[in-house]
């Protein structure tokens, strides 16, 4: 080919070295962006078809080479709605569209992405820095269990958390087998007039006359006479908290007697004090009384808030022998809760979506879209860190497989600086040389031209 075929080697020679420069100057540019993935360039050599003793090198050809599969590093930002994946896949997103009279829409077809800097828009939809909207599988907020089919885009109520009634009491602890404060066994539990009613193992009675009420006067010995037992607040159906306050009183049998404060406020004969329930202990300390160790009840009633039926759970209540003659605690609560407003969003490991509320508690929305692709090195690239599926990727697989999600941070770009300045240092320098050899080709045709000459 001689030096016209020199030239036309080195032209295409300096055409791939200017396209892995192009390549290098376009990751050093993204080394900040989140979970972008670095081009490397892929050359191919170009050979002429010739004889075997014609055999020449040939041109050369560059292409982009995809880091797809290459992660990056984790950046902590302690931002709950920043996600990452740590393992293969992309986000499932959407884009929004805005029709001519201005009503909002999301695109059907999804776009995949590492980009996980999400927040809360206005809608209450998750959106993340480029625009794109987090899709997954609504949950059901009772069961727990995720929708099937196709995934939408993930959008937290926008209402308030209704409030729930507290319908079960867990209420657990030891009680000492002498109490550090004398009681009054004489009179430990005044005459009074029956208060409430009971269910025990299925069968529902009244209380006896001999015990039920301590009143506003009584409340001085009352408290003398007896250990605190605890407190819990518990709410009724519009949300309304009210405080349970506990106290034990032992009888004059030696058994213990459980008293609820219904009254905080109560003066003179006005109720304060209402007994509860009857415990009973074995020799060993185990309890036998009640038996099932349940109480429900349809008659509480706290500082006005009636509380309705509520079921009181004492398994675990024991009597072994406390030196501090007090009643050790291990576990008093409920399953009740006000109304509250959302304040954010977490997120599981796995990929579930909480929506958080002002009372401390989560409701689960969604299991977030996570999509795999058997040929993810051939995902389209768009703008904004968006991958597209193409004939070569396949169709997405989704679920998280061994994929987890890390909350609080953002998967950081895969490209480093020190890495391209090393190539574009190299690419540099066989651009050079190229252009050497067509510099080299030219003097050689001006000495072919001189001696025609």
């Amino acid at each position: 080919m001689g030096i016209f075929g020199a030239m036309e080697t080195a032209v295409s020679g300096m055409s791939a070295q200017a396209f892995a420069l192009d390549n290098i100057s376009g990751n050093i540019a993204n080394s900040q962006t989140i979970g972008y993935k670095r081009i490397d360039t892929n050359f191919q050599d170009m050979i002429p078809d010739l004889g075997l003793t014609s055999r020449i090198t040939g041109g050369v050809n560059a292409t982009s080479l995809a880091t797809n599969s290459v992660a990056g590093a984790f950046k902590s930002t302690g931002i709950n709605s920043n996600i990452a994946l740590s393992g293969d896949g992309y986000f499932a997103t959407s884009q929004k569209t805005t029709s001519a009279s201005g009503a909002s829409s999301f695109a059907s077809t999804p776009y995949f992405t590492r980009r996980g800097d999400f927040t809360l828009d206005k809608n209450k939809n998750l959106v993340n820095g480029a625009g794109y909207y987090l899709m997954g599988y609504t949950v059901d907020p009772i069961s727990g269990m995720a929708n099937s089919g196709v995934p939408k885009t993930i959008q937290l109520p926008t209402g308030d958390m209704p409030p729930k009634a507290t319908s079960t009491i867990t209420y657990q602890g030891n009680l000492p087998t002498t109490p550090s404060n004398p009681v009054d066994t004489a009179n430990a539990l005044p005459a009074g007039t029956a208060q409430n009613t009971t269910t025990i193992g299925g069968v529902t009675t009244s209380f006896p006359a001999t015990i039920g009420v301590y009143n506003a006067n009584e409340e001085s010995s009352f408290l003398n006479a007896t250990i605190a037992g605890g407190s819990v607040t518990v709410y009724d159906s519009k949300g309304s908290p009210a405080t349970l306050q506990t106290r034990w009183a032992k009888n004059s049998g030696g058994n213990w007697d459980l008293y609820y404060e219904s009254n905080s406020t109560a003066s003179g004969t006005a109720p304060k004090w209402k007994y509860l329930q009857n415990f009973q202990f074995d020799a060993g300390g185990k309890l036998t009384t009640p038996a099932p160790p349940s109480f429900a009840t349809t008659g509480l009633t706290i500082d006005g808030t009636a509380l309705g039926s509520v079921s009181i759970d004492f398994t675990g209540m024991s009597q072994y022998g406390d030196p501090s003659g007090q009643f050790r605690t291990t576990n008093i609560a409920q399953d009740g809760y006000s109304s509250a407003s959302l304040t954010g969003v977490n997120f599981g490991d796995k990929g579930r979506v909480y929506a958080q509320y002002s009372n401390g508690l989560q409701q689960p929305v969604a299991d977030i879209a996570v999509a795999k692709f058997n040929g993810g090195q051939a995902l389209k690239r768009l703008d904004g860190g968006v991958y597209q599926q193409s004939d070569q990727s396949g169709d997405p697989i989704y679920g998280a497989g061994d994929s987890n999600i890390l909350v609080g941070g953002l998967e950081a770009s895969n490209a480093d600086i020190s890495q391209e300045f090393s190539l574009m240092i190299a690419t540099q320098q066989a651009y050079s040389a190229n252009a050497k050899v067509i510099t080299a080709a030219q003097q050689m045709m001006t000495e072919a031209v001189n001696v025609i000459r």
